[in-house]
């Protein structure tokens, strides 16, 4: 096996990636499994991890949950007690030299990360996905399978672009903005806290109502 990192949630297509690009998980961090998932220990929980963090301090953490939110809370707890994020990349996806990939980011299976592309830390680029040139995203941001990001397209911190979603050229998406899945996005939205949802895209709610 190759690099050996402790795994932050027990998600099944997360697993089977590294698998495939001969990761070896030394353990699973998890609050709702207790002994073993596919073979692997569970190590605890976030909660006693003063209990196990001795022993696997010099291993990098590989953060999996979908939610933006989730991530960001999760890599926090683990950046204060000292650990270190690893970045990984599926050998089945398309990503340019040119681009800049930030710690902890999990890219999948298919996905297209075109040229000069920025993605911030603790990213979620779920399979197949198609982010074009010049794109930036910003951290804790989720893009789910099959969205396109157009040529571009500026993306804040702690967003979820859903499934299908397409952003046209040269939009920007403000911090903390859900877009809803076969949504395509026409105008930037300036608006955090926010939902959009239709074609074209159109305000579902303000979340902080």
């Amino acid at each position: 096996m190759g690099r050996k990192i402790l795994l932050i949630g027990g998600f099944i297509e997360i697993v089977e990636l590294c698998e495939e690009n001969n990761i070896e998980i030394i353990g699973i961090v998890d609050p709702v499994k207790t002994q073993s998932f596919l073979s692997y220990p569970i190590i605890g929980t976030e909660e006693n991890i003063e209990v196990w963090q001795k022993y696997y301090a010099n291993y990098e953490v590989l953060i999996t949950p979908d939610l933006p939110r989730t991530r960001k809370k999760l890599g926090e707890i683990y950046q204060n007690n000292g650990f270190r994020f690893y970045t990984l990349i599926s050998r089945k996806a398309n990503v340019s030299k040119s681009s800049k990939i930030g710690a902890g980011t999990v890219i999948q299976t298919g996905s297209n990360i075109s040229s000069e592309t920025s993605i911030g830390q603790l990213v979620k680029v779920n399979c197949n996905a198609n982010i074009m040139h010049n794109v930036q995203i910003g951290s804790y941001t989720t893009i789910a399978p099959n969205a396109v990001l157009l040529g571009n397209v500026t993306i804040g911190e702690e967003c979820y672009i859903g499934a299908n979603a397409t952003i046209l050229p040269n939009i920007t998406i403000c911090n903390n903005v859900i877009i809803g899945a076969g949504t395509v996005v026409t105008r930037s939205i300036e608006t955090p806290n926010t939902t959009f949802v239709g074609v074209p895209a159109r305000q579902l709610k303000n979340r902080n109502q």
